[in-house]
């Protein structure tokens, strides 16, 4: 997630000021007399707020006389005040025209270019705006941001020391500095910069977004849920939203990511996005209706999106395994590189007792990747299910290797080695599964393990191993 750089609320701030070099410096006729009298009106209707007014006599003012060029830059902030970017462009760019060197009208442009993410203009008003005037205000660090959103943070280092030195907006400027460090690989100088600026500013959400970066990668969860929260709270942004959320989900905090989510499609009904993690979000709550009924409409207004369906699938999967697996399967077929759709696939069959389909795309999943857990546990069982004991024997052991702390493969891989007639071996396995057995363990399979191991014993001890034992559902 690329972080907030200047808000766009900080960019029209910049510019609710007063020109005092907007005044035309004489009145030689009465048509001149007419576009300075509107101008300054203009400008006490602006200083005042009232833009639209403002707005009216800067026109006014350039009707009397178009080469008024601080009409058009006095007009051009009032329309940035007022959302309006596409005139505020046009007039800032004519003030330009009129006078080329009019550095106001550039740092203008520059921060309404920035605003609408077209970096390299605005880098090159920007730039403009400091080679006419080095000690403008404000300049440098717009100029940082942008630089920095432009994937040059090195180069954004001198104008944000220079903007520090002349105690411009220190809090934000603080926070930047922080995403310098950050992007330059200086974690604890970063961690440092932004809690310099949240001393200056508590309520900075450039600097609380930063730290909770750091803290989520140092695994403080909980922290950076606090400040994520707070850097919501002061200034709204979706993308904080998600990552909070996220960062709930991640926390076991399902309920409050739901929260989160809803909140967000109470803003804009039409997240697709946000209603697909409300979904996901409910159904770790075992909320399913709930969950089952967001992704519904979220299929419906994408049809055909395999991510959607994906997540479907997992909606489904623990209670309709059945339609889990049709959703997986029109994922992989909109996808066919996505292994985990087949792997999700290959699991649901087999939750749904489908053991020889399921081989072919479990088998396939591992021959695309050979270490994934997920599809060798699964494998495991169906082989299991289908009395192919060998191979079954196989793949426990390898999810044993990768999992050794789970009990109940020691209790499935005993099975298949007492299939087998691997009296010694099957012994070993189910004692290891009893000493790894915990509170969550089967009962049942507490009970089996510890009646084979009896006649196990007795076999070995009379020699008798090698034939297929009676047990197990033969």
């Amino acid at each position: 997630m690329v972080p907030r750089l200047l808000p766009a609320v900080l960019l029209v701030g910049l510019l609710l000021f007063v020109c005092a070099l907007a005044h035309p410096q004489s009145r030689p006729s009465g048509q001149q007399r007419d576009a300075a009298s509107a101008f300054e009106d203009g400008q006490n209707a602006q200083e005042h707020g009232d833009l639209t007014n403002a707005v009216k006599f800067y026109t006014e003012a350039i009707s009397a006389n178009g080469k008024l060029y601080q009409a058009y830059y006095q007009r051009g902030t009032a329309f940035m005040s007022l959302h309006r970017a596409q005139d505020a462009e046009a007039d800032l760019k004519k003030a330009l025209e009129l006078e080329p060197t009019f550095t106001r009208a550039h740092r203008a442009l520059g921060l309404l270019m920035l605003d609408r993410d077209r970096t390299d203009e605005a880098k090159r008003e920007l730039a403009r705006a400091i080679e006419l005037e080095p000690q403008m205000r404000g300049v440098r660090i717009c100029y940082a941001s942008a630089l920095i959103k432009s994937g040059q943070p090195a180069e954004a280092l001198e104008h944000l020391r220079v903007a520090i030195s002349q105690q411009e907006e220190l809090p934000l400027a603080t926070a930047l500095l922080g995403i310098v460090l950050e992007r330059t690989g200086k974690s604890q100088e970063a961690l440092t910069a932004y809690e310099e600026a949240l001393k200056l500013d508590p309520s900075n959400s450039t600097a609380r977004e930063g730290r909770a970066r750091l803290l989520e990668s140092r695994g403080e969860i909980q922290k950076a849920i606090e400040d994520y929260t707070i850097a919501y709270r002061s200034q709204p942004s979706r993308d904080v939203a998600l990552k909070l959320a996220a960062l709930h989900t991640r926390a076991g905090q399902a309920q409050a990511a739901v929260s989160v989510y809803r909140l967000l499609l109470t803003e804009k009904s039409d997240d697709l996005e946000a209603r697909a993690e409300l979904a996901r979000a409910l159904s770790e709550c075992g909320q399913n209706d709930e969950a089952q009924k967001e992704i519904g409409i979220v299929l419906n207004a994408a049809k055909g999106n395999s991510k959607y369906l994906l997540l479907a699938g997992d909606v489904f999967f623990k209670e309709k395994p059945n339609l889990a697996s049709d959703y997986y399967r029109k994922a992989l077929e909109q996808d066919p590189n996505n292994n985990r759709a087949r792997v999700q696939l290959g699991s649901s069959l087999v939750r749904s007792l489908q053991y020889e389909e399921a081989l072919q795309f479990l088998t396939e999943a591992i021959a695309r990747d050979e270490n994934n857990y997920a599809a060798h546990a699964n494998l495991a069982t169906a082989l299991f299910k289908l009395k192919r004991y060998p191979e079954s024997a196989r793949e426990f052991i390898w999810v044993i290797n990768a999992k050794p702390e789970l009990p109940a493969s020691y209790f499935f891989l005993a099975i298949s080695l007492d299939k087998l007639g691997n009296c010694e071996q099957a012994l070993r396995s189910y004692n290891e599964f009893l000493r790894r057995a915990d509170r969550g363990t089967n009962k049942n399979e507490l009970e089996e393990a510890g009646l084979r191991i009896g006649q196990l014993q007795h076999l070995i001890s009379e020699k008798k191993c090698g034939g297929q034992p009676k047990r197990h559902g033969q």
